[in-house]
């Protein structure tokens, strides 16, 4: 765990709320929580340094974009093969998601990887070469059927602070 000042902590709990679209969200933010400018950006880079934070990036609808055939594909990956096949499979633009998950009991597959394709044709050739170049098959795909939710875990909340 990474000890941080309240000063920090407001900061985080500003950037999980999303970006404002405006020219310079660094600069109304270090005003807002008592930063300078650079001092917001250089705390930004030392939590991504220190693994509190991986990247700050936007959320995309793919339903918005034409990508109107998604599915959560399960692969059943030899665990000697996890790495190769899931870095194989997450360099691939259509894939948004790709984790490695413990096997429940009576379930089949390890690997899961979120798809997004503009069509069933679409997502058919993104599975075939999949297939051809890893040599596995899906186990499962379950396609999306609509979405509910489209927004990042929250972990400062009042709740949380009180905890």
């Amino acid at each position: 765990m990474v000890e941080m000042s309240l000063k920090e902590r407001n900061l985080l709990k500003e950037l999980e709320g999303g970006f404002k679209l405006e020219r310079s969200p660094f600069k109304r933010i270090a005003r807002e929580l008592g930063y300078t400018e650079q001092e917001v950006i250089e705390t930004i880079k030392k939590f991504r340094d220190n693994g509190v934070i991986r990247r700050i990036g936007i959320a995309v609808r793919p339903e918005r974009l034409g990508q109107t055939c998604n599915a959560l594909v399960v692969w059943d990956v030899p665990q000697a093969r996890v790495e190769e096949v899931g870095t194989l499979m997450a360099a691939r633009p259509e894939i948004s998601h790709c984790y490695d998950r413990e096997t429940p009991a009576g379930w089949t597959g390890n690997l899961f990887t979120m798809i997004h394709a503009k069509d069933e044709l679409h997502l058919a050739k993104i599975l075939s070469e999949l297939t051809e170049a890893t040599g596995l098959h899906p186990v499962k795909i379950l396609r999306t059927v609509r979405e509910l939710k489209k927004t990042s875990m929250r972990y400062f909340t009042q709740e949380a602070d009180e905890s």
